[in-house]
């Protein structure tokens, strides 16, 4: 994937992380977001699901992940598996270039051919516009409000689609 940034075009590598990527994904998500997990939460949702994991690179510099684990649930008829978005991060500089729906893409696309995810969730904060329009244009829809969801009191969305997604890279 190229991008053009700074007056440059840039090459952006997305692929599934590894775990010399972790303590990258780690500052990144300090960096940007409120939302701060344990160190050891990011080794154990990358070890257990780590096809679905995807990080972006520029040379040597993590410029976005997405992190996501798979749950089983229980429908009316029988046991399903869920993937869930659980932190979605691009650093300031790279956003709006596209690089977390191709990070999105790739961990659903990851969830339903490695996990057998039959549908995948997230929760983002309500006023989060640019993170809500996105996940629209992927096929999410807005299912339920959890009130007070993040720790600063705000409501969060929880937003849902079926995979495989229904969109093409």
């Amino acid at each position: 994937m190229w991008v053009k940034s700074c007056n440059c075009v840039l090459s952006i590598e997305i692929r599934p992380a590894n775990l010399t990527d972790i303590d990258d994904v780690i500052r990144l998500n300090r960096l940007t977001l409120p939302e701060n997990y344990p160190p050891q939460f990011f080794y154990d949702v990358f070890m257990q699901y780590p096809k679905a994991f995807i990080v972006a690179r520029s040379a040597s510099m993590l410029v976005g992940y997405v992190m996501t684990r798979i749950e089983k649930t229980l429908t009316v008829i029988k046991w399903i598996n869920r993937a869930h978005i659980i932190s979605v991060a691009v650093h300031p500089a790279y956003r709006r270039q596209g690089i977390a729906r191709k990070m999105m893409i790739e961990a659903c696309k990851a969830s339903y051919e490695f996990y057998k995810a039959s549908e995948v969730y997230l929760e983002v904060r309500v006023t989060n516009e640019p993170a809500i329009n996105l996940y629209k244009g992927l096929g999410f829809e807005i299912k339920e409000i959890n009130r007070g969801y993040y720790s600063d009191g705000e409501d969060a969305y929880v937003m849902h689609s079926p995979l495989p997604l229904k969109v093409s890279d």
